[in-house]
């Protein structure tokens, strides 16, 4: 017998059967509807739909109503999808109102499914027919009448009412368990007398020329009342009363000689007495058979049960007897003691759920498929007894039948098996273990004879020897090894058997059926028996093959990583960023001046060659990349013990590297690049310096030695118009005012040279701190008062962030007031006479550029720009734009120009920004 384990996909079934049963009933209503309809053209006097809905809701909760609405909306799919939303609607709605209002009122009442045909019940039944009823026709008339169409209330009002007084009884009948089972006689009797019940249906309401003589269809309604009760009431009812709807349908038998318009509701009212009488009788022929067999059963029950009692009472198992409403008629003492039951309070008349409250909801439906016909068992299923402790038991469950042959109750028998359970999962668990180890492992394991013949083997061992098991199975090990380990392995099994050594452990090499040699690990001990004497060699082999090859392909790849490494000078590194150390290539220990190990290097190995300020800036960056998981790329100046300089770059990444996360990278010897830069540096500063001297040599000697007496004289001309001016009685200060500008202006002209001169000989830079928007203002004041800018538009737009510039201020002032001077002279003759100036911070530089609506630069212009002694002004000299070009780069910046996207030309320079704290000099 199989036990609740092993029904699992039948409790699966179980659970979702409810509202499988009460969707499909209601669809099989819905779609017998449907195909009336499509015969017929008008709608069928019977509502199948709300009977089977009433019936299902009843059955199985009334919870489930939702699906009759899908029932109803998904026949409208399949048959009549041309209905409006409206009419479906109200269709599935008036469906499930009706039925849920009549299956409520009848669960409310407290009737149950057995009782729904009983005279006491009957008439709250009929009242809950006429309300779901009127409720259903109701709801249906006001959808179909928002469309706009015509809707008998009666006619809708007596087809529902129809349906839950034939249809409700026939589901709730043959769902609720008969009294007793039928034999295939007594089936065969019932079946006979159904077609009877047809075939006089049929005679006297399809023939064609019938006269009155409806009331011939009762006698075989009685007898099937008397003879089969509410089973065959309700079946003969049922197909006589199809038959009798259909005849009005069709105009045939008795209902053809009333009007046509009232055939059919004459036809539904005689269905409907006629049903009621008969369920009446079949009602009241059931309850009489029924007192009748219940003394004679309570006769037998009462010698039953005293029989079981006493049988239960003196069992040496643990054995209860429970009736049908599942109380305790008696239990045997060894029942108690198992299940931790007091001894002195008696079980009789208490329920197996009072006893165990909390016993799982699948043992009720259990215990009604035990009452239904079946035995049930399981072995070592895990119970809490009342006191919260676990037991496992092996049970059993099956029917006990009084002398009718009817199931009475349910006879419990049990076994304590906690302590056989538990020898069972330690022998299950060191069986799994082993058979884990030798048949699932993904190594060779084999048992060996104390003489080395092989007397087990698994499928791995197989595979690594390349023979089948019955080959392998008694030949000694020794001889698939080669002859010049064959020695070696006789005396290492001598060794183990003789207790000289504990295991052996090595590598050999084997002779396999494939005929190749094939690298394993072996691996072998001694086990012993109980007694302590030898019993067998337990043996585990490991292809070895793949490790073997990669190591060798490793060993060549490491060979050759080392040969490209010391030719392109690049090593390797790792940094455990958890405790700290760092594994290093010989390159790479051989570019910081240190000897190669295997083992690790720490901060202090390398710390003498970079420095204390490189060590700290070091492991700020490592610090950085581990937060950040991103990259460190940084360049480390190193001074070697004999005094060599060298220059490395360290280049990695992070790694996670399964929880322990690490950087990985490259060392590069970059020395010779960073010489070769210095020295093209050098070469430059060279070539600029000559450049510079060249371009500004005449110009500085010219304005030195030109400009200074003008200058010396018009400084001169101002103080004695000054003089001349506040030697009069009441001055003009406007006009002094004007001349102190002046003076201003010559004595800033003057400095202006003697710096131009300066720079141009010995190409430094004063470096304080400057304000490069006060600068850029100063440079735009300066040209605004210019002739040349009259009619033209100077702008300005800034960064908001302040950036931190290191220079002279006074060169970057000419640079840019060189550029606006340049875009204001573009600009003349143009209709928009415009220059911008705009700064902003890019990085770690600021950008400034000076954009004009002049008509822009030629590609011949901008190829040659820069070069000294090049101008397209008339009165230009070419030095104008190479001057600013050279103050810009000696500031650390670049200047360069293009077109504008939208016309006119943008010259533009960017210049290094620096920290808050940098110092200047």
């Amino acid at each position: 017998m199989a036990t609740v384990e092993e029904r699992w996909p039948v409790r699966r079934f179980a659970s979702v059967r409810p509202a499988l049963l009460v969707f499909l009933g209601a669809f099989a209503g819905c779609v017998s509807w449907a195909l009336w309809y499509r015969v017929t053209g008008s709608n069928p006097p019977l509502g199948i739909a709300i009977g089977l809905s009433v019936g299902g809701l009843i059955l199985f909760g009334t919870r489930l109503w939702p699906l009759l609405i899908v029932a109803v909306l998904v026949t409208y799919w399949m048959f009549d999808v041309h209905y409006s939303l409206a009419t479906q609607l109200a269709s599935a709605i008036g469906l499930a109102g009706g039925s849920l209002l009549t299956a409520t009122m009848i669960q409310r009442r407290g009737i149950r499914p057995a009782e729904l045909l009983d005279p006491r019940s009957l008439l709250w039944v009929f009242a809950a027919a006429i309300a779901g009823s009127a409720l259903s026709a109701g709801v249906v008339a006001l959808g179909v009448l928002a469309v706009g169409r015509s809707f008998s209330l009666l006619d809708k009002f007596a087809q529902q009412g129809l349906g839950m007084l034939l249809v409700a009884p026939l589901v709730l009948v043959w769902a609720t368990p008969p009294r007793q089972r039928w034999s295939a006689l007594r089936w065969a009797g019932f079946v006979a007398t159904m077609i009877f019940c047809a075939a006089v249906a049929a005679l006297v309401f399809l023939a064609p020329d019938s006269g009155p003589i409806g009331g011939a269809i009762f006698p075989p309604l009685v007898l099937a009342a008397l003879g089969w009760h509410l089973r065959g009431a309700t079946t003969a009812v049922a197909i006589s009363s199809v038959i009798m709807l259909w005849s009005a349908e069709i105009h045939t038998g008795p209902f053809s000689l009333a009007a046509p318009q009232h055939q059919v509701m004459i036809a539904q009212m005689f269905v409907a007495v006629t049903a009621a009488t008969i369920f009446l009788l079949a009602t009241y022929a059931d309850g009489r058979h029924a007192e009748d067999k219940l003394r004679l059963a309570a006769k037998r029950l009462e010698v039953s049960r005293r029989n079981l009692t006493n049988m239960a009472r003196d069992s040496a198992t643990a054995v209860a007897i429970l009736d049908r409403d599942l109380r305790y008629i008696a239990a045997s003492p060894r029942y108690l003691k198992d299940f931790h039951l007091p001894l002195d309070v008696p079980l009789e008349g208490r329920t197996h759920f009072e006893v165990f409250p909390g016993i799982e909801p699948e043992r009720h439906a259990n215990y009604q498929r035990v009452l239904n016909g079946e035995q049930l068992s399981g072995d070592s299923q895990p119970f809490t007894n009342p006191d919260g402790s676990i037991d496992y038991v092996r049970w059993s469950q099956r029917p006990w039948y009084d002398e009718d042959d009817r199931i009475a109750g349910i006879v419990l028998s049990s076994e304590i098996v906690t302590a056989e359970m538990e020898a069972r999962r330690k022998l299950e668990e060191a069986e799994r273990r082993y058979r884990t180890v030798f048949e699932q492992a993904g190594v060779g394991v084999g048992r060996l004879s104390l003489q080395g013949e092989i007397l087990e083997i698994n499928d791995r061992g197989c595979e690594i020897c390349g023979y089948p098991r019955e080959v392998l199975i008694g030949r000694n090990l020794s001889e698939f090894g080669v002859a010049e380990e064959a020695q070696s392995t006789v005396k290492a099994i001598d060794a183990m058997v003789r207790g000289e050594e504990n295991f052996f452990s090595g590598d050999r090499m084997l002779h396999t059926g494939d005929g190749i040699v094939r690298p394993i690990h072996c691996t072998a001990n001694i086990v012993r028996a109980g007694g302590g004497a030898s019993d067998y060699i337990a043996v585990v082999m490991l292809d070895i093959s793949q490790r073997v090859a990669a190591q060798q392909a490793l060993e060549k790849s490491e060979k050759m990583l080392r040969l490209a490494q010391e030719a392109a000078g690049v090593g390797m590194w790792e940094i455990d960023l958890i405790d700290g150390g760092s594994r290093q290539s010989p390159e790479t220990a051989r570019m910081f001046g240190l000897e190669w190990r295997e083992g690790e290097y720490r901060m202090a190995d390398i710390a003498a060659p970079m420095g204390e300020a490189q060590v700290l800036a070091l492991r700020q960056a490592i610090g950085n990349a581990r937060k950040s998981e991103g990259p460190l790329d940084m360049t480390l100046a190193l001074t070697l013990p004999g005094g060599e300089a060298r220059w490395v770059t360290l280049q990695g990444h992070y790694d996670a590297h399964d929880g322990h996360p690490r950087l990985i990278g490259l060392a590069i010897d970059i020395t010779r690049d960073m010489e070769a830069d210095a020295q093209l540096r050098e070469v430059h500063e060279k070539l600029l310096r000559l450049a510079r001297l060249n371009a500004m040599g005449a110009m500085a000697s010219t304005l030195a030695h030109e400009l200074n007496q003008p200058l010396a004289a018009i400084t001169n001309y101002l103080e004695a118009c000054r003089y001349l001016t506040r030697s009069r009685g009441d001055p003009d200060h406007s006009i002094l005012d004007a001349l102190d500008r002046a003076r201003v202006q010559a004595l800033r002209a003057g400095d202006i040279i003697r710096k131009i001169r300066s720079f141009t000989v010995t190409g430094d830079v004063a470096k304080t701190r400057m304000d490069l928007n006060a600068v850029v203002r100063a440079a735009c004041a300066a040209v605004r008062q210019l002739k040349v800018a009259a009619g033209a538009r100077i702008d300005c737009d800034f960064d908001p962030i302040q950036a931190c510039l290191i220079g002279d201020s006074l060169q970057i002032e000419q640079v840019v007031s060189n550029l606006i001077r340049n875009g204001v002279e573009a600009t003349a003759g143009c209709e928009r006479r415009e220059v911008v100036v705009t700064s902003y911070l890019e990085g770690e530089e600021v950008c400034v550029q000076v954009a004009d609506t002049g008509p822009g630069l030629s590609e011949t212009m901008l190829e040659n720009l820069f070069e000294p002694f090049r101008t397209t002004k008339e009165s230009g000299t070419g030095l104008g734009l190479p001057i600013c070009r050279t103050i810009v780069e000696a500031h650390g910046g670049r200047l360069w120009a293009e077109n504008g996207p939208d016309g006119g030309a943008v010259f533009s320079f960017t210049l290094p920004t620096v920290s808050a704290d940098a110092e200047t000099a």
